[in-house]
């Protein structure tokens, strides 16, 4: 029989299937298993940084969604403009010389 500390400290086994999943995903997507430094504090240092961008990449893709209706017409327009001046550079870049004022 297990002992009142093991009954307390028991972990349901669908719990701890999105942790693995995480675990799994550090080490096939962001080289978690190919940590090879030497030193203890250079191995936690890349492990850390691998946690972080996780949590960095889960918390774009939370922000995303939650952008209101009038950010996603800020952006929008804001795209829009950006499109047009690139446009505009590459009609005065493409433009003979003597039309875009550079003769020399």
């Amino acid at each position: 029989r297990p002992s009142a500390k093991a009954v307390e400290n028991h972990v349901r086994p669908g719990e701890r299937n999105p942790i693995e999943g995480k675990f799994g995903q550090a080490k096939n997507g962001y080289g978690m298993n190919r940590i090879r430094a030497r030193l203890k504090n250079t191995s936690q240092s890349w492990i850390a940084s691998i946690i972080l961008v996780l949590n960095l990449v889960k918390l774009a893709g939370m922000a995303l969604p939650c952008l209101s209706f009038s950010a996603w017409k800020d952006l929008k327009n804001m795209l829009r403009n950006a499109i047009r001046q690139i446009l505009e550079i590459q009609k005065i870049q493409n433009q003979p010389r003597e039309l875009s004022g550079l003769v020399l």
